[in-house]
């Protein structure tokens, strides 16, 4: 349900005033006030207020609103609607991935999200020399590859390609399991007896081409956070390679540094 104008709290919106004496120009605060609004009305979209109003209020011109309302609009924060107005979008989701090990389930469930996932293939193959390497295999030894896409509340969020070798802890039985309903991890763990203790994952920028175009219902071209992981038992054995590519408009991830003893 999208609220109108009058019924979002506005007020905390024209209680406000830009600061014409200090550099930080007038867009960049003015969009300042505009994320902490959307910020505060967490995942309820609502209208925000008219061009013509803001300009009206804080005394700026229309293309001062306007650069401001292009960048909120390419970060996927606000969706101009013709004849409807500027209506804010669903917030990114904070995930934890990239510094805690945790399922995928898991961590959705804890931020009170439903999460779905859909197993598009799982089959045995022959290892690239690529993933052979990571896995430390003979090429061409077997790997299972398992393909599933995984989201929130019915919304596809990531796409998610998984190799693991299928000669290590008889896990070539693994391609049985039903993946959409149970854990990859704890399935691991629990029938295995093979529990990952340390995975090594590196991020980068791509764009989706037709596959993960097809898939997570975004445009050719569209950003996707890149992500590949390696897994390791206690023992520092590779059993788990993934290439997951998560939609840009979706997801955020959180890192926490700590900082080394000197």
């Amino acid at each position: 349900m999208i609220k109108d104008d009058k019924e979002m709290d506005g007020s905390a919106l024209f209680n406000k005033t830009l600061n014409k004496d200090i550099p930080i120009p007038l867009y960049l605060q003015l969009k300042e006030f505009l994320m902490e609004l959307i910020t505060n009305h967490g995942d309820q979209a609502f209208l925000l207020p008219s061009e013509a109003q803001l300009c009206e209020h804080f005394q700026i011109s229309r293309s001062t609103v306007r650069q401001t309302m292009g960048e909120l609009t390419s970060e996927g924060l606000i969706s101009r609607q013709k004849g409807r107005g500027t209506v804010t979008l669903p917030q990114k989701i904070n995930q934890n991935f990239l510094y805690v090990l945790e399922s995928f389930n898991e961590e959705m469930k804890g931020k009170g999200l439903i999460p779905h996932t859909k197993v598009l293939s799982c089959s045995l193959e022959k290892a690239s020399p690529a993933v052979a390497h990571v896995l430390d295999l003979p090429e061409n030894d077997q790997i299972i590859q398992l393909v599933r896409l995984r989201g929130v509340d019915n919304e596809p969020m990531v796409l998610v390609i998984t190799c693991l070798p299928a000669s290590r802890y008889g896990l070539e039985s693994i391609i049985n399991e039903d993946f959409s309903q149970v854990s990859l991890y704890k399935v691991m763990e629990e029938k295995y007896l093979v529990s990952i203790v340390s995975t090594r994952r590196t991020i980068e920028v791509k764009i989706a081409g037709d596959f993960e175009s097809k898939h997570l219902n975004i445009p050719i071209h569209s950003p996707l956070q890149y992500i590949e992981t390696v897994a390791c038992t206690d023992g520092g054995v590779p059993v788990e390679f993934s290439r997951a590519s998560y939609r840009g408009d979706l997801s955020r991830f959180m890192i926490e540094v700590k900082r080394k003893r000197i």
